[in-house]
């Protein structure tokens, strides 16, 4: 097996090119075909890219057309849910770098030359995640990968990534598995994330890359909750140390049924957070260099 030094060895020696391509994923219900042609129409206008279109639980072949060469279209009559759609959508490309972008966004000019550039500059950057701003020009909070969403026009190394505006190198995306699909929906970005970290890749935000979205407020179902309670549970049982996951659960225990606010969204999350220990999952748990290494850039594991 080859130790640290190696890896970091071979990955130099694998530096991309400032021009190489990348294959841009969305995924959709085809719901949205209005911003849908919209986001296809930014990624074809970028230098060195195509668009792999995930018709994710979408049975009619009709429905999902290729509006030019630069697509290729796959579907899936089963709805995967965003990690497994996502995932579906990796394995169709051989590119360099794989990028993914939501249904209802779009890249804004050079966006790619940039993040080709960065990847070229750093050969240890395994995923870039990219800055969202809405119609006013602004980043919510939230889509900021830096604790408290702090100063969005910088860019640096983080801890995580925006799933629906990100860039990830190839050789890190299947050196580490790729995303956990079982969770279907929520937190799968956080659980690449530190797998990744754990191989010696690391993450950075690059302001200066942005991407439309628009303004859209946080709400969430009781379906929602469940899957959020329950994969806080999953992702801590498969990826992190003991300790650590059992502290992460029962603080993800008390968050959740705070942030749940009423009766039948906490019975939810309480639901899916049981739920989470019943699941038979494949440990991987990261080391505790890698703990230390996510407390530095803000976001220890327990939050």
């Amino acid at each position: 097996m080859l130790n640290r030094a190696a890896w970091r060895w071979d990955r130099s020696l694998g530096a991309v090119p400032d021009d190489c391509h990348i294959d841009w994923v969305v995924l959709t219900r085809g719901d949205r075909p209005d911003a849908l042609t919209r986001a296809i129409a930014s990624i074809v206008r970028q230098s060195n890219s195509s668009v792999v279109l995930v018709g994710n639980g979408v049975t009619d072949a009709g429905e999902l057309a290729a509006p030019s060469d630069d697509v290729d279209v796959v579907r899936s009559p089963e709805n995967l849910g965003i990690p497994g759609g996502r995932d579906l959508g990796a394995s169709r490309s051989s590119a360099t770098l794989v990028g993914f972008l939501d249904d209802d966004a779009e890249l804004h000019d050079a966006v790619a030359s940039s993040v080709q550039r960065c990847f070229a500059e750093r050969p240890q950057l395994g995923a870039v995640s990219l800055r969202l701003v809405d119609e006013g020009g602004t980043s919510a909070t939230r889509h900021v990968p830096r604790p408290g969403g702090r100063a969005p026009e910088r860019s640096g190394d983080v801890a995580t990534f925006l799933g629906g505006a990100s860039v990830i190198r190839r050789t890190a995306y299947d050196e580490v598995g790729g995303y956990f699909t079982e969770l279907f929906y929520g937190h799968e970005e956080v659980e690449l994330s530190w797998r990744l970290i754990d191989a010696g890749w690391s993450i950075e935000y690059l302001a200066d890359a942005t991407v439309f979205h628009p303004r859209t407020e946080i709400s969430r179902h009781a379906e929602g909750w469940r899957l959020t309670g329950r994969n806080r549970v999953l992702i801590a049982r498969r990826t992190l140390p003991w300790p650590v996951a059992i502290v992460h659960v029962l603080t993800w225990l008390a968050l959740g049924f705070i942030r749940a606010g009423d009766r039948r969204n906490r019975r939810a999350y309480l639901d899916g957070w049981r739920d989470g220990w019943t699941v038979s999952i494949h440990r991987r748990p990261i080391r505790w260099s890698t703990v230390w290494r996510l407390t530095r850039l803000g976001r220890p594991p327990v939050i």
